[in-house]
């Protein structure tokens, strides 16, 4: 098969989202399927996803949409988890006003996927919903004190694969948020440092296998899941969506925003919102 300079440019340009994508794992407070939604491949990203076992005769289809994607997210993660551990370390107030900013700039978006997106009681509730379920994760997270400490051995990879499920559901659904499972259950940490600790060669297989496992099993679940949501009843959906961003910002809110500058706060935030547009300049969503 002939691969003509087009395709090539088009898969490169899959492999850059594919690297944004990836980055929302290592960052807690922000979804990688908001991000997704402004890039303006979600909606083809869960159909792809949700349908790789069941519709067999899309697999050429899907792999051209997978491989590049996949592959621009594997060498982001093995890249920038240092980076962006070392900036959520020391520079904790702007980063969290920057993925702010880039949750407001998806509202627009999310807005325009669907043609019919008028207020009604029952899309009320399913924004209420979204924002109860986000409010609900934060509120366990204060109950919760990381539950792997006290495992070993064969326990604590099937923790870190179940957990790394759950990850792989919620990074897939907008408004939620992958590493924050991960750090809600205590494995972020590890997760991370193994991931980061590639780039000198050394392997961690007891914490990336299952982790690797479990999170793609869990998009593969969701994605079916969200697919067959969204085919059905978009706008509610997309109200749900809503929901879970608002719910979003208040889980992102700094505990001490004082300690940085009200400037670099506000630059910060411009910043997101300013990247959420261009990104969503690069693949806008069609309304259904």
């Amino acid at each position: 098969m002939r691969l003509s300079l087009q395709s090539v440019g088009a898969a490169l340009f899959l492999a850059a989202k594919g690297m944004v994508y990836g980055l929302t794992h290592l960052v807690p407070g922000i979804g990688g399927g908001l991000i997704l939604i402004v890039m303006g491949i979600y909606e083809q990203f869960v159909d792809v996803v949700g349908n790789l076992f069941v519709q067999p005769r899309r697999w050429r289809e899907f792999l051209a949409f997978l491989v590049p994607l996949g592959g621009g997210m594997v060498v982001s993660l093995v890249l920038f988890s240092r980076v962006v551990t070392v900036l959520a370390d020391n520079h904790p107030v702007p980063l969290a006003f920057f993925f702010m900013g880039l949750l407001i700039g998806t509202v627009p978006t999310v807005l325009r996927l669907h043609g019919d997106m008028r207020p009604t009681a029952g899309r009320a509730v399913a924004f209420l919903v979204g924002l109860g379920i986000v409010l609900g994760l934060r509120t366990v997270q204060s109950l919760v004190d990381g539950g792997l400490a006290s495992l070993t051995g064969a326990r604590a990879v099937a923790f870190y694969g179940g957990a790394s499920f759950l990850a792989g559901g919620a990074s897939v659904t907008p408004g939620l948020d992958g590493s924050y499972i991960w750090m809600l259950t205590g494995v972020y940490p590890k997760v991370v440092d193994a991931i980061g600790r590639l780039l000198e060669l050394q392997i961690d297989w007891g914490v990336l296998v299952p982790a690797g496992l479990g999170a793609v099993a869990g998009i593969l679940a969701f994605s079916k899941v969200i697919d067959a949501v969204i085919k059905r009843a978009p706008a509610p959906a997309y109200y749900a969506v809503l929901g879970l961003i608002v719910g979003a910002l208040y889980g992102l809110w700094p505990e001490n925003p004082a300690s940085s500058s009200v400037i670099g706060s506000v630059a910060a935030f411009a910043a997101g919102a300013a990247a959420a547009y261009g990104l969503s300049r690069t693949g806008p969503a069609e309304a259904a």
